[in-house]
């Protein structure tokens, strides 16, 4: 399998030793300034390119995994996220998370396109590809999620997944590089962050992610959009993700979640359409 190095953004307290018990991401002081009372480090990073390696990632094992997922929705009106479009489109991911998962019921709740094109002004309503290692949700939001979702209704497990989809072209630059669970230490790796934005944003908390030498990162060259990526950013199941002293009952070693970052591959393309994505995130509930 080939190696691409590359640098990726990881997060470190101001000072060294400093603290990392109350790191906040402030969008809502200064806008449309984002103050961060930590720093984001550049460490120069090894990514395996699983085109045609041999590992054959899965959700429970790896935290993330790819699907050969041909979509029947337009395109162009999925990038201009077409309430229409985005609905058929929902439909479809919903039937491929339920074939991976056995998931009960999926229900979406959010839908980011992300454009990277060198010489074109940015549209408002898209943002770029985002450069920093971190995690969606944290334990705490990521319940508090799918309790207002399911308002009082039980479930035995529960997961949020991301659906990471390229759209009109295979992606030239800015790919996305994922975290293979099982090389976190999930207790010192993970720092809880606390999200100061709009109130339209319900997810208040994610985890920022401290450099460890032993992450193995991955990706996959020249993603199409006939394939979709999938990553957990949260599984109620997961042993490892469980607080101390939890019951262990419906606990499972099945990995938890997976830190991930967009990178600029300094070998690829720097001109014209890098990149245009469209990411989902849904929650699988399993009564």
């Amino acid at each position: 399998m080939s190696t691409t190095s590359t640098q990726l953004y990881y997060s470190a307290p101001l000072v060294p030793g400093g603290r990392a018990d109350d790191w906040c991401i402030d969008a809502v002081s200064r806008p449309p300034e984002v103050l961060f009372n930590f720093r984001k480090v550049a460490v120069e990073s090894e990514i395996t390119d699983l085109r045609h390696g041999g590992l054959q990632p899965r959700l429970d094992v790896t935290g993330f995994e790819r699907a050969v997922a041909p979509t029947r929705v337009d395109h162009r009106a999925l990038a201009a996220k077409s309430e229409a479009a985005l609905a058929q489109y929902q439909e479809e991911t919903a039937e491929l998370l339920i074939s991976l998962t056995g998931a009960d019921e999926v229900e979406f709740f959010d839908a980011t396109v992300r454009r990277e094109v060198s010489g074109e002004d940015r549209a408002a309503e898209n943002q770029s590809a985002h450069q920093r290692v971190h995690v969606d949700q944290s334990a705490r939001s990521a319940l508090a999620r799918a309790e207002h979702h399911r308002a009082g209704r039980g479930f035995s497990r529960f997961q949020i997944v991301n659906t990471w989809r390229p759209l009109l072209r295979p992606v030239r630059n800015f790919p996305l590089a994922v975290c293979d669970f099982r090389s976190l230490d999930v207790a010192t790796d993970l720092v809880p962050t606390r999200l100061d934005f709009p109130e339209w944003l319900r997810d208040r908390e994610n985890y920022s992610v401290r450099h460890n030498p032993d992450h193995r990162w991955y990706y996959w060259d020249a993603l199409t959009p006939d394939e979709a990526l999938l990553f957990k950013c949260h599984d109620s199941a997961s042993r490892d993700l469980a607080p101390d002293g939890a019951p262990g009952a419906g606990l499972a070693d099945v990995a938890g979640l997976c830190p991930h970052t967009a990178f600029f591959d300094e070998d690829g393309p720097s001109t014209g359409h890098l990149r245009v994505s469209l990411e989902l995130r849904a929650l699988l509930f399993h009564d």
